[in-house]
Protein backbone atom coordinates (compact mmCIF):
# COMPACT_ATOMS: atom_id res chain seq x y z
CA UNK A 1 0.00 0.00 0.00
CA UNK A 2 1.31 3.43 -0.88
CA UNK A 3 2.42 5.62 2.02
CA UNK A 4 0.65 8.91 1.42
CA UNK A 5 1.79 12.22 2.81
CA UNK A 6 -0.64 14.43 4.69
CA UNK A 7 -3.30 15.85 2.35
CA UNK A 8 -4.32 19.43 2.90
CA UNK A 9 -7.70 19.88 4.58
CA UNK A 10 -9.56 22.54 6.51
CA UNK A 11 -11.96 22.06 9.39
CA UNK A 12 -13.70 24.46 11.72
CA UNK A 13 -12.18 24.28 15.19
CA UNK A 14 -15.70 24.24 16.60
CA UNK A 15 -16.65 20.85 15.27
CA UNK A 16 -15.96 17.69 13.32
CA UNK A 17 -17.74 14.56 12.35
CA UNK A 18 -17.19 11.05 13.47
CA UNK A 19 -18.48 7.54 13.39
CA UNK A 20 -18.59 5.45 16.46
CA UNK A 21 -18.55 1.83 15.62
CA UNK A 22 -20.08 -0.97 17.48
CA UNK A 23 -23.36 -1.88 19.18
CA UNK A 24 -25.02 1.01 20.93
CA UNK A 25 -28.67 1.10 21.81
CA UNK A 26 -30.78 2.23 24.71
CA UNK A 27 -30.01 5.05 27.11
CA UNK A 28 -27.32 4.81 29.71
CA UNK A 29 -24.21 6.50 31.00
CA UNK A 30 -20.57 5.49 31.15
CA UNK A 31 -18.53 7.20 33.86
CA UNK A 32 -15.57 9.35 32.96
CA UNK A 33 -12.24 7.57 32.73
CA UNK A 34 -10.03 8.30 35.70
CA UNK A 35 -7.45 5.71 34.84
CA UNK A 36 -9.23 2.96 36.72
CA UNK A 37 -7.59 0.18 38.62
CA UNK A 38 -4.30 -1.02 37.20
CA UNK A 39 -4.59 1.51 34.39
CA UNK A 40 -7.87 0.06 33.13
CA UNK A 41 -11.04 2.01 32.61
CA UNK A 42 -13.24 2.37 35.68
CA UNK A 43 -16.22 0.17 36.39
CA UNK A 44 -19.45 0.98 34.60
CA UNK A 45 -23.06 -0.06 34.73
CA UNK A 46 -25.09 -1.98 32.22
CA UNK A 47 -22.37 -4.15 30.69
CA UNK A 48 -23.16 -7.85 30.52
CA UNK A 49 -21.30 -10.72 28.96
CA UNK A 50 -22.22 -11.13 25.33
CA UNK A 51 -22.79 -14.80 26.02
CA UNK A 52 -26.01 -13.81 27.74
CA UNK A 53 -27.26 -12.43 24.44
CA UNK A 54 -26.00 -15.19 22.19
CA UNK A 55 -26.14 -18.21 24.48
CA UNK A 56 -22.53 -19.25 23.97
CA UNK A 57 -18.87 -18.38 24.44
CA UNK A 58 -17.97 -14.85 23.47
CA UNK A 59 -14.26 -15.41 23.05
CA UNK A 60 -12.85 -15.73 19.52
CA UNK A 61 -10.32 -18.38 20.44
CA UNK A 62 -12.98 -20.49 22.12
CA UNK A 63 -11.53 -20.22 25.63
CA UNK A 64 -14.17 -20.80 28.31
CA UNK A 65 -15.77 -17.70 29.82
CA UNK A 66 -14.35 -17.22 33.30
CA UNK A 67 -16.57 -14.23 33.92
CA UNK A 68 -13.68 -11.78 34.07
CA UNK A 69 -14.85 -8.22 33.51
CA UNK A 70 -14.45 -4.90 35.12
CA UNK A 71 -17.18 -4.74 37.75
CA UNK A 72 -20.52 -3.43 36.57
CA UNK A 73 -22.12 -0.85 38.84
CA UNK A 74 -24.76 1.82 38.49
CA UNK A 75 -23.82 3.94 41.51
CA UNK A 76 -24.18 7.64 40.82
CA UNK A 77 -25.87 7.35 37.43
CA UNK A 78 -28.95 9.27 38.53
CA UNK A 79 -26.88 11.89 40.34
CA UNK A 80 -24.75 12.39 37.23
CA UNK A 81 -27.88 12.75 35.11
CA UNK A 82 -29.29 15.39 37.42
CA UNK A 83 -26.02 17.33 37.37
CA UNK A 84 -25.46 17.14 33.65
CA UNK A 85 -28.93 17.79 32.32
CA UNK A 86 -29.72 17.79 28.59
CA UNK A 87 -27.21 18.74 25.88
CA UNK A 88 -26.86 22.49 26.26
CA UNK A 89 -26.01 23.21 22.62
CA UNK A 90 -29.08 21.54 21.16
CA UNK A 91 -31.10 24.68 20.51
CA UNK A 92 -31.12 28.49 20.47
CA UNK A 93 -29.36 30.20 23.38
CA UNK A 94 -27.97 26.88 24.57
CA UNK A 95 -31.35 25.30 25.35
CA UNK A 96 -33.54 22.68 23.77
CA UNK A 97 -35.62 23.61 20.73
CA UNK A 98 -39.28 24.42 21.40
CA UNK A 99 -41.46 21.43 22.20
CA UNK A 100 -38.56 19.15 23.18
CA UNK A 101 -38.77 16.88 26.19
CA UNK A 102 -36.13 15.09 28.22
CA UNK A 103 -36.09 11.62 29.72
CA UNK A 104 -35.15 10.31 33.13
CA UNK A 105 -31.44 10.92 32.52
CA UNK A 106 -31.88 14.41 31.10
CA UNK A 107 -31.60 13.17 27.54
CA UNK A 108 -33.62 14.56 24.62
CA UNK A 109 -36.31 12.02 23.79
CA UNK A 110 -36.36 13.00 20.10
CA UNK A 111 -33.52 12.99 17.61
CA UNK A 112 -34.46 16.47 16.39
CA UNK A 113 -33.58 17.81 19.85
CA UNK A 114 -30.01 16.48 20.04
CA UNK A 115 -28.28 19.22 18.04
CA UNK A 116 -27.66 17.18 14.91
CA UNK A 117 -30.03 19.14 12.69
CA UNK A 118 -30.29 22.88 12.16
CA UNK A 119 -33.63 22.32 10.45
CA UNK A 120 -35.55 19.14 11.16
CA UNK A 121 -38.10 19.51 8.35
CA UNK A 122 -35.40 19.52 5.67
CA UNK A 123 -32.94 17.36 7.67
CA UNK A 124 -30.31 20.08 7.31
CA UNK A 125 -27.34 19.19 9.49
CA UNK A 126 -26.13 21.90 11.87
CA UNK A 127 -23.14 23.96 10.73
CA UNK A 128 -21.02 22.98 13.72
CA UNK A 129 -21.57 19.25 13.14
CA UNK A 130 -19.18 17.63 10.66
CA UNK A 131 -19.54 14.38 8.67
CA UNK A 132 -16.82 11.79 8.39
CA UNK A 133 -16.14 8.32 7.11
CA UNK A 134 -13.30 6.48 8.88
CA UNK A 135 -12.34 4.45 5.81
CA UNK A 136 -12.27 1.21 7.83
CA UNK A 137 -15.78 -0.05 8.49
CA UNK A 138 -17.54 -2.17 11.06
CA UNK A 139 -19.86 -4.67 9.37
CA UNK A 140 -23.50 -3.93 10.22
CA UNK A 141 -25.37 -6.57 8.22
CA UNK A 142 -25.36 -4.52 5.06
CA UNK A 143 -26.66 -1.24 6.53
CA UNK A 144 -25.37 1.96 5.01
CA UNK A 145 -24.01 4.43 7.57
CA UNK A 146 -23.55 8.17 7.82
CA UNK A 147 -21.48 9.60 10.67
CA UNK A 148 -21.07 13.01 12.30
CA UNK A 149 -19.11 14.50 15.19
CA UNK A 150 -19.41 17.68 17.23
CA UNK A 151 -16.59 19.12 19.35
CA UNK A 152 -17.34 22.11 21.59
CA UNK A 153 -15.73 25.36 20.40
CA UNK A 154 -12.19 25.91 21.61
CA UNK A 155 -11.60 22.30 22.65
CA UNK A 156 -9.15 19.66 21.50
CA UNK A 157 -8.95 15.89 21.58
CA UNK A 158 -6.30 14.67 23.99
CA UNK A 159 -4.13 12.49 21.76
CA UNK A 160 -1.19 12.14 24.13
CA UNK A 161 -1.90 8.40 24.00
CA UNK A 162 -2.24 7.86 20.26
CA UNK A 163 -4.03 4.53 20.77
CA UNK A 164 -6.52 5.90 23.31
CA UNK A 165 -7.85 9.36 22.59
CA UNK A 166 -9.73 11.32 25.28
CA UNK A 167 -12.53 13.59 24.11
CA UNK A 168 -13.61 16.91 25.68
CA UNK A 169 -16.81 17.13 27.67
CA UNK A 170 -19.64 18.09 25.33
CA UNK A 171 -18.45 15.87 22.46
CA UNK A 172 -21.31 14.26 20.56
CA UNK A 173 -21.14 11.56 17.90
CA UNK A 174 -24.03 10.35 15.78
CA UNK A 175 -24.26 7.37 13.43
CA UNK A 176 -27.24 6.89 11.14
CA UNK A 177 -28.08 3.43 9.76
CA UNK A 178 -30.10 2.95 6.58
CA UNK A 179 -31.35 -0.16 4.82
CA UNK A 180 -32.28 0.05 1.17
CA UNK A 181 -31.92 3.82 1.36
CA UNK A 182 -34.42 4.10 4.23
CA UNK A 183 -33.27 5.43 7.61
CA UNK A 184 -33.85 2.90 10.36
CA UNK A 185 -31.96 4.17 13.42
CA UNK A 186 -29.61 6.93 14.55
CA UNK A 187 -27.31 6.30 17.50
CA UNK A 188 -25.94 9.05 19.72
CA UNK A 189 -23.13 9.07 22.24
CA UNK A 190 -22.65 12.26 24.26
CA UNK A 191 -19.93 13.10 26.77
CA UNK A 192 -21.71 15.01 29.46
CA UNK A 193 -20.21 17.91 31.45
CA UNK A 194 -19.33 15.53 34.29
CA UNK A 195 -17.29 13.42 31.84
CA UNK A 196 -19.72 10.50 31.88
CA UNK A 197 -20.91 9.10 28.56
CA UNK A 198 -24.56 8.85 27.61
CA UNK A 199 -25.73 6.37 24.96
CA UNK A 200 -29.03 6.09 23.14
CA UNK A 201 -30.67 5.07 19.88
CA UNK A 202 -33.48 6.89 18.07
CA UNK A 203 -35.76 4.75 15.92
CA UNK A 204 -36.98 6.24 12.66
CA UNK A 205 -40.59 5.86 11.59
CA UNK A 206 -41.33 3.58 8.64
CA UNK A 207 -41.80 6.56 6.33
CA UNK A 208 -38.57 8.19 7.51
CA UNK A 209 -40.38 11.36 8.49
CA UNK A 210 -39.96 11.22 12.25
CA UNK A 211 -37.65 9.88 14.91
CA UNK A 212 -39.59 10.62 18.03
CA UNK A 213 -38.71 7.94 20.53
CA UNK A 214 -35.66 6.50 22.18
CA UNK A 215 -35.37 2.75 21.77
CA UNK A 216 -34.33 1.47 25.17
CA UNK A 217 -34.53 -2.31 24.78
CA UNK A 218 -33.42 -2.72 21.18
CA UNK A 219 -35.28 -4.54 18.44
CA UNK A 220 -34.35 -7.95 17.10
CA UNK A 221 -36.14 -7.73 13.76
CA UNK A 222 -36.33 -4.05 12.98
CA UNK A 223 -36.81 -4.34 9.22
CA UNK A 224 -38.64 -7.66 8.92
CA UNK A 225 -35.49 -9.27 7.52
CA UNK A 226 -33.55 -9.85 10.73
CA UNK A 227 -31.76 -6.52 11.17
CA UNK A 228 -31.09 -5.99 14.88
CA UNK A 229 -31.00 -2.70 16.76
CA UNK A 230 -28.87 -3.33 19.86
CA UNK A 231 -29.89 -3.02 23.48
CA UNK A 232 -28.45 -0.80 26.19
CA UNK A 233 -26.10 -3.47 27.53
CA UNK A 234 -24.70 -4.04 24.05
CA UNK A 235 -23.32 -0.49 24.19
CA UNK A 236 -21.02 -1.46 27.03
CA UNK A 237 -20.05 -4.78 25.48
CA UNK A 238 -18.37 -2.87 22.68
CA UNK A 239 -17.71 0.70 23.83
CA UNK A 240 -16.12 -0.53 27.04
CA UNK A 241 -13.21 -1.58 24.86
CA UNK A 242 -11.98 2.02 24.83
CA UNK A 243 -10.86 4.13 27.77
CA UNK A 244 -13.07 6.95 26.50
CA UNK A 245 -15.96 5.13 24.78
CA UNK A 246 -15.59 6.29 21.14
CA UNK A 247 -14.62 3.41 18.86
CA UNK A 248 -14.20 4.30 15.20
CA UNK A 249 -12.95 7.87 15.49
CA UNK A 250 -9.29 7.13 16.22
CA UNK A 251 -5.79 7.34 14.82
CA UNK A 252 -5.59 4.26 12.59
CA UNK A 253 -9.01 4.57 10.96
CA UNK A 254 -8.83 8.31 10.34
CA UNK A 255 -5.37 7.87 8.80
CA UNK A 256 -6.74 5.39 6.27
CA UNK A 257 -6.45 6.51 2.63
CA UNK A 258 -10.18 5.78 2.32
CA UNK A 259 -11.15 8.15 5.17
CA UNK A 260 -13.16 11.22 4.13
CA UNK A 261 -14.66 14.28 5.77
CA UNK A 262 -12.95 14.64 9.12
CA UNK A 263 -9.66 12.76 8.82
CA UNK A 264 -6.33 12.71 10.59
CA UNK A 265 -5.09 15.34 8.17
CA UNK A 266 -7.98 17.72 8.85
CA UNK A 267 -7.61 17.25 12.60
CA UNK A 268 -3.94 18.18 12.36
CA UNK A 269 -4.44 21.14 10.03
CA UNK A 270 -7.19 22.50 12.30
CA UNK A 271 -5.09 22.06 15.45
CA UNK A 272 -7.66 19.79 17.07
CA UNK A 273 -5.22 17.27 18.57
CA UNK A 274 -3.11 17.99 21.62
CA UNK A 275 -0.29 15.76 20.35
CA UNK A 276 -0.45 15.23 16.58
CA UNK A 277 1.59 12.36 15.15
CA UNK A 278 5.00 13.25 13.81
CA UNK A 279 4.53 11.17 10.67
CA UNK A 280 1.66 9.51 8.77
CA UNK A 281 0.12 6.44 10.38
CA UNK A 282 0.04 3.66 7.80
CA UNK A 283 -1.09 0.06 8.08
CA UNK A 284 1.93 -1.97 6.92
CA UNK A 285 2.15 -4.50 4.13
CA UNK A 286 0.87 -4.77 0.59
CA UNK A 287 -2.73 -4.00 -0.31
CA UNK A 288 -3.94 -7.52 0.53
CA UNK A 289 -2.27 -7.54 3.93
CA UNK A 290 -3.31 -4.00 4.85
CA UNK A 291 -6.94 -4.71 3.93
CA UNK A 292 -7.10 -7.75 6.21
CA UNK A 293 -5.28 -6.09 9.10
CA UNK A 294 -7.55 -3.06 8.82
CA UNK A 295 -10.67 -5.21 8.72
CA UNK A 296 -9.68 -7.19 11.81
CA UNK A 297 -8.70 -3.98 13.60
CA UNK A 298 -12.11 -2.41 13.01
CA UNK A 299 -14.35 -5.46 13.45
CA UNK A 300 -12.54 -7.25 16.26
CA UNK A 301 -9.76 -5.19 17.81
CA UNK A 302 -11.14 -1.73 18.57
CA UNK A 303 -13.91 -3.08 20.80
CA UNK A 304 -12.84 -6.47 22.19
CA UNK A 305 -9.50 -7.95 21.10
CA UNK A 306 -7.11 -5.36 22.48
CA UNK A 307 -4.53 -4.85 25.20
CA UNK A 308 -6.66 -2.52 27.27
CA UNK A 309 -10.30 -2.86 28.33
CA UNK A 310 -11.73 -5.08 25.57
CA UNK A 311 -13.77 -8.03 26.82
CA UNK A 312 -11.66 -10.49 24.85
CA UNK A 313 -8.32 -9.05 25.89
CA UNK A 314 -7.68 -11.79 28.43
CA UNK A 315 -7.55 -14.37 25.63
CA UNK A 316 -4.32 -12.74 24.41
CA UNK A 317 -5.62 -12.94 20.85
CA UNK A 318 -5.29 -9.26 19.90
CA UNK A 319 -6.15 -7.58 16.60
CA UNK A 320 -6.19 -3.88 17.37
CA UNK A 321 -3.45 -2.08 15.48
CA UNK A 322 -1.28 -0.26 18.01
CA UNK A 323 0.49 2.69 16.40
CA UNK A 324 3.90 1.70 17.79
CA UNK A 325 3.63 -1.78 16.22
CA UNK A 326 3.07 -0.64 12.63
CA UNK A 327 6.69 -1.14 11.59
CA UNK A 328 5.79 -4.24 9.57
CA UNK A 329 2.92 -6.73 9.33
CA UNK A 330 4.91 -9.17 11.44
CA UNK A 331 5.21 -6.72 14.36
CA UNK A 332 1.46 -6.16 14.71
CA UNK A 333 -0.46 -7.88 17.48
CA UNK A 334 -2.57 -9.61 14.83
CA UNK A 335 0.52 -11.51 13.66
CA UNK A 336 2.23 -12.10 16.98
CA UNK A 337 -0.90 -13.32 18.79
CA UNK A 338 -2.84 -14.85 15.90
CA UNK A 339 -0.79 -16.26 13.04
CA UNK A 340 0.29 -19.82 13.80
CA UNK A 341 -1.11 -19.68 17.34
CA UNK A 342 -3.17 -22.50 18.85
CA UNK A 343 -6.92 -22.01 19.15
CA UNK A 344 -9.14 -23.23 21.97
CA UNK A 345 -12.07 -23.19 19.54
CA UNK A 346 -12.18 -26.16 17.18
CA UNK A 347 -14.14 -25.93 13.93
CA UNK A 348 -16.11 -29.11 13.18
CA UNK A 349 -13.92 -31.91 11.85
CA UNK A 350 -10.64 -30.02 12.29
CA UNK A 351 -7.64 -31.39 14.12
CA UNK A 352 -5.10 -29.02 15.69
CA UNK A 353 -6.75 -25.74 14.71
CA UNK A 354 -4.85 -22.47 14.75
CA UNK A 355 -6.28 -19.00 15.15
CA UNK A 356 -4.89 -18.11 11.73
CA UNK A 357 -3.24 -20.97 9.88
CA UNK A 358 -1.08 -19.71 7.01
CA UNK A 359 -2.37 -20.96 3.65
CA UNK A 360 -5.05 -23.15 5.29
CA UNK A 361 -8.51 -21.68 5.76
CA UNK A 362 -9.92 -24.97 7.06
CA UNK A 363 -7.62 -24.97 10.09
CA UNK A 364 -8.05 -21.23 10.73
CA UNK A 365 -10.51 -20.94 13.62
CA UNK A 366 -10.54 -17.16 13.41
CA UNK A 367 -11.56 -17.25 9.76
CA UNK A 368 -14.17 -19.95 10.44
CA UNK A 369 -15.86 -17.89 13.12
CA UNK A 370 -15.93 -14.77 10.94
CA UNK A 371 -17.50 -16.73 8.09
CA UNK A 372 -20.33 -18.32 10.11
CA UNK A 373 -23.39 -17.09 11.98
CA UNK A 374 -24.99 -18.89 14.90
CA UNK A 375 -28.08 -20.87 13.97
CA UNK A 376 -27.52 -20.53 10.22
CA UNK A 377 -27.00 -23.76 8.25
CA UNK A 378 -26.62 -25.74 11.46
CA UNK A 379 -23.92 -23.52 12.99
CA UNK A 380 -23.77 -24.07 16.73
CA UNK A 381 -24.43 -21.22 19.16
CA UNK A 382 -21.33 -19.43 20.41
CA UNK A 383 -19.51 -19.84 17.09
CA UNK A 384 -19.79 -16.55 15.25
CA UNK A 385 -17.51 -13.55 15.55
CA UNK A 386 -18.30 -10.82 16.30
CA UNK A 387 -20.56 -12.58 18.80
CA UNK A 388 -23.48 -10.13 18.95
CA UNK A 389 -25.76 -7.99 16.77
CA UNK A 390 -24.69 -9.41 13.38
CA UNK A 391 -26.80 -12.11 11.73
CA UNK A 392 -25.29 -12.07 8.25
CA UNK A 393 -21.78 -12.94 7.11
CA UNK A 394 -19.72 -10.12 5.67
CA UNK A 395 -18.64 -11.88 2.50
CA UNK A 396 -16.32 -9.08 1.37
CA UNK A 397 -14.63 -8.87 4.77
CA UNK A 398 -14.12 -12.61 5.10
CA UNK A 399 -12.79 -12.71 1.54
CA UNK A 400 -10.20 -10.09 2.50
CA UNK A 401 -9.06 -12.19 5.46
CA UNK A 402 -8.97 -15.32 3.29
CA UNK A 403 -6.88 -13.58 0.62
CA UNK A 404 -4.40 -12.46 3.26
CA UNK A 405 -4.03 -15.94 4.79
CA UNK A 406 -3.49 -17.45 1.36
CA UNK A 407 -0.90 -14.82 0.42
CA UNK A 408 1.41 -15.20 3.42
CA UNK A 409 5.08 -15.87 2.57
CA UNK A 410 4.77 -19.45 3.86
CA UNK A 411 2.29 -20.18 1.09
CA UNK A 412 4.75 -19.37 -1.67
CA UNK A 413 7.39 -21.51 0.02
CA UNK A 414 5.00 -24.45 0.28
CA UNK A 415 4.00 -24.08 -3.35
CA UNK A 416 7.65 -24.16 -4.38
CA UNK A 417 8.18 -27.44 -2.56
CA UNK A 418 5.24 -28.95 -4.41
Amino acid sequence: MARPGWPIGLLSTSALALAFSGGCGGSSTLPANDGGRDGRAPDHDGGKDAAEHEGGSVHPDGAPDDGRRDGATSDGAEDAAAKDGPPTDAGPDGGLPPGCNTGSQGEPTELRCTGLYADWATKTVAADVRPYDPGLHLWSDGAGKTRWIYLPPGTKIDSSNMDQWTFPAGTKVWKEFALGGTRIETRLIWKRPSGSWYFTTYRWSADGATSTSELISGQTNADGNGYEIPTQSNCYDCHGGRFDAVLGFEAVTLSSPQATGVTMATLISSNLLTDPPSKPIVIPGDATTAAALGYLHMNCGTSCHNRDTGEAGYTNFLTRLEVATLTSPQTTDTYTTGVGQNSFFTPPGVAQPLLFAPCDLTRSAGYYRLSHRDGVDGTAGGTQMPPIISHQVDTAGTAAVAAWLQSLPQCAADAGRD
